[in-house]
């Protein structure tokens, strides 16, 4: 081995360490505002969601590589009322765009499950449009958009079985607040509602999804 190599394992080394010294002093950071919001906003610590998630067909299971295995639901904690229990967690996966063999840290979305007790809701989904949206609804995909409202029909593709429902229900209101909130991905069933945002991963913060999902649910109402 000569002084290069040497050298360059050196400077390996010690980025891994800096590395793993500023992700465990972040990680403490996240663990305390963790707790801080529980207290703050009543919620407690709860069971594993996986039946529920499951039951609906929530799309988000999509975006691990492959079964049940290659992903987890971790740090549920929940919060019930009258008219809804809701439950904020990590959905924690391998990619599709990962290596499961060399992967040595998995993604993180940090996401908001609302079961509906006073009311029932339409199927819907939105997302943000990327590229590949673009090609497929040259194609014939489907996606809602609104005239009057073209920066939100360029940002989300959104999509249902009932269009005028779907027009009707999204208010100027709401669609200004998706405007401004981005990368949020919403998947509407029945009995409940899913949100989370793609910038959101493991160090997200709990207060800013929970008042979005909250802002987002009663706007829907």
């Amino acid at each position: 081995m000569n002084n290069f190599d040497i050298a360059y394992w050196i400077l390996l080394i010690a980025a891994f360490i800096v590395s793993s010294y500023y992700y465990s002093k972040r990680k403490k950071r996240f663990s305390i505002s963790r707790e801080q919001f529980i207290s703050k906003y009543s919620f407690k610590e709860a069971d594993s969601i996986f039946t529920e998630m499951h039951k609906h067909g929530f799309n988000i299971l999509s975006r691990a590589s492959g079964g049940y295995g290659d992903y987890e639901f971790d740090h549920v904690i929940s919060k019930s009322s009258e008219k809804e229990d809701f439950f904020i967690f990590d959905f924690v996966y391998t990619s599709k765009s990962q290596d499961k063999s060399t992967a040595t840290r998995q993604a993180t979305l940090r996401s908001v499950l609302i079961k509906l007790k006073d009311r029932e809701l339409f199927t819907f989904e939105l997302f943000p449009e990327n590229i590949f949206e673009k090609i497929k609804q040259a194609f014939g995909a489907a996606d809602i958009d609104f005239d009057e409202y073209k920066q939100f029909s360029k940002m989300y593709v959104l999509k249902g079985d009932d269009e005028s429902r779907i027009r009707n229900t999204f208010s100027q209101s709401l669609i200004r607040k998706l405007e401004s909130t981005k990368s949020i991905c919403i998947e509407a069933r029945k009995s409940c509602l899913l949100i989370y945002n793609l910038n959101h991963g493991e160090f997200a913060d709990y207060e800013a999804l929970y008042k979005d999902a909250k802002s987002i649910n009663e706007a829907l109402r």
